[in-house]
């Protein structure tokens, strides 16, 4: 099914802005029209009112039924008279007419029930008011009644209908132009933020929106932008280097590979001969396991599917063992290694990627720690964490080197990390074990005291 054409988006701003704007002056409109009608009907309701009472000061009892006592002398007898649209009448209690004011045609069926009453639609309208005529006693003796046609009401609220249907087009013609107009000055810096964007690619990554308007929504988001282009090129600055030092770190171990299957192969040679050579091989076969696995977990962490099963462990068990796996490689460094563990220290994780951790942790502090130094291991739990202290002796580290401790093939001292086998990933993997236990990693050091690892992780939530 073929997708429906969407308008432009100042097209649509500007249908908003004249549907909205319709609204608006529709309403205004009919509020206006109403409160007109009301004035005007309560300025016809006055006029009644005011005649029924002088016309009451004019009413006396005659043989049992009401009448006008003086007609030639009743105030309003001139004016009503001369009046089309306008009667007073009076009715005995029975509905029965007595005597009429004016020439108008009294509505027959106007109700005889005190208070104001509408008959009749369009030119055929009265507005008729009635009140009861009473004796001393309070008694009901007869009825008056005065009405007026809204003949002029209703041409006045026809011709203030017809104005306002004759400007309303015109109006929102004038709201359309206004629309636009505001549309596009709202929508330009958009289309400059658009047209930047249309030119930045992988290879141009370094250009930036550099909005220097005021700090509003449009602001905001060319500022957002910005720090979106900043991030994304860290990125991929880091994952290009991260290809190149991949790429390197593979050549050299198939390259040796290369290199020895060649000299081998280039004469015969005794089995003695090809057994050195294949246990060489093997060495740097299994050295490439070890990178291809470190790539593919970090790999498998950038995209979040790293497989794992959390579950309650006691990390002093996991550190003990991990010591004690490792003690062989202190020995021969003449390394002192120092525990201060708590017999019971629960945590909530994967025990092969905490394991993991510390080993690569605890491995390096002995590749960097000088013969005869000293590594210590401790750990303390709070309320809210637990943490893990490694500290090593040494010269420690500057604080360029620091700040890179954790990245990716970065290695403080290349030659003899090299010498040891190691590819500058197992601090990259320790960290990404951490954050994915939703913990913290981070190192400190002075010149001359060695450096120390801070590992936190969060306690059971049953804790």
């Amino acid at each position: 099914m073929p997708e429906r054409p969407h308008l432009p988006v100042r097209v649509r701003l500007t249908l908003w802005y004249v549907l909205l704007s319709g609204l608006l002056l529709g309403a205004f409109g009919l509020f206006q029209y109403l409160q007109t009608r009301q004035a005007l009907l309560e300025s016809v309701d006055t006029a009644l009112e005011v005649a029924v009472s002088q016309a009451l000061g004019s009413v006396d009892m005659e043989n049992g039924a009401p009448a006008f006592q003086v007609t030639e002398q009743f105030p309003l007898a001139s004016r009503l008279m001369l009046q089309s649209d306008f009667a007073v009448r009076l009715l005995r209690v029975d509905g029965r007419e007595v005597e009429r004011l004016g020439d108008a045609t009294f509505p027959a069926d106007a109700p005889l029930q005190t208070g104001f009453v509408t008959l009749g639609q369009g030119e055929e309208a009265w507005r008729v008011y009635t009140r009861p005529v009473l004796d001393t006693q309070g008694r009901t003796q007869g009825w008056i009644q005065a009405a007026q046609s809204l003949e002029a009401v209703n041409q006045t609220l026809a011709r203030l209908a017809t104005r306002f249907l004759l400007t309303l087009p015109l109006a929102l013609l004038l709201m359309g132009v206004i629309g636009v107009f505001l549309a596009d000055r709202a929508l330009r810096p958009i289309d400059r933020i658009t047209r930047t964007a249309a030119t930045i690619s992988a290879g141009t990554l370094t250009r930036r929106i550099g909005y220097q308007g005021p700090d509003d929504e449009l602001g905001r988001l060319a500022h957002t932008f910005d720090q979106m282009l900043d991030r994304l090129e860290d990125f991929f600055r880091r994952e290009q280097r991260f290809v190149s030092d991949a790429a390197h770190e593979l050549r050299t171990p198939l390259t040796v590979l290369k290199g020895q299957m060649e000299v081998t192969l280039a004469r015969p040679r005794k089995p003695s001969e090809y057994q050195r050579v294949l246990q060489s091989l093997l060495e740097q076969v299994d050295r490439l396991i070890r990178l291809s696995n470190a790539l593919l977990f970090l790999s498998r962490a950038d995209q979040q599917q790293v497989d794992w099963q959390p579950a309650r462990v006691n990390l002093s068990d996991v550190l003990a063992a991990i010591l004690e796996q490792l003690q062989p490689l202190a020995d021969e460094r003449r390394l002192t290694v120092q525990a201060e563990l708590p017999p019971v220290l629960p945590a909530w994780g994967d025990p092969d990627y905490l394991t993991r951790l510390f080993l690569n942790v605890l491995d390096n502090a002995i590749k960097y720690t000088p013969e005869g130094g000293l590594i210590q291991v401790q750990a303390e739990r709070s309320a809210a964490a637990l943490q893990v202290r490694i500290h090593n002796s040494g010269p420690g580290l500057p604080p360029e080197t620091l700040r890179h401790l954790f990245d990716r093939f970065y290695r403080a001292d290349a030659s003899r990390d090299r010498t040891a086998g190691g590819a500058g990933l197992g601090l990259a993997i320790a960290r990404e074990i951490v954050l994915l236990h939703k913990g913290d990693i981070r190192a400190e050091s002075a010149p001359g005291k060695g450096v120390t690892f801070f590992i936190t992780l969060p306690v059971p939530d049953d804790e």
